[in-house]
């Protein structure tokens, strides 16, 4: 029999040995790596456009649910508004 042993390891921790496994095989450290995004993202029009996008989709969806939130909890402020 062999002396194989089971490790179970979370999701996070595989994806970072994937990418540190990907950075040794390619040669490049991450500042390279960082310094290409940020060329990329500086240069690219169209990866500007569907940045901006996605942030204006964010911050929609949380004023959206900051809104719901209040809106549920109103009679906690309307109370005291009342009051002072």
């Amino acid at each position: 029999m062999s002396d194989s042993k089971k490790v179970i390891i979370s999701e996070s921790m595989f994806k970072r040995l994937v990418v540190e496994s990907m950075l040794n095989e390619a040669d490049m450290g991450k500042s390279d790596i960082e310094k290409i995004v940020r060329d990329l993202l500086k240069n690219d029009r169209q990866v500007k456009n569907d940045m901006d996008k996605r942030v204006r989709e964010l911050v929609a969806a949380s004023v959206n649910k900051l809104f719901m939130t209040l809106w549920q909890r109103r009679n906690f402020y309307e109370n005291e508004i009342k009051k002072g």
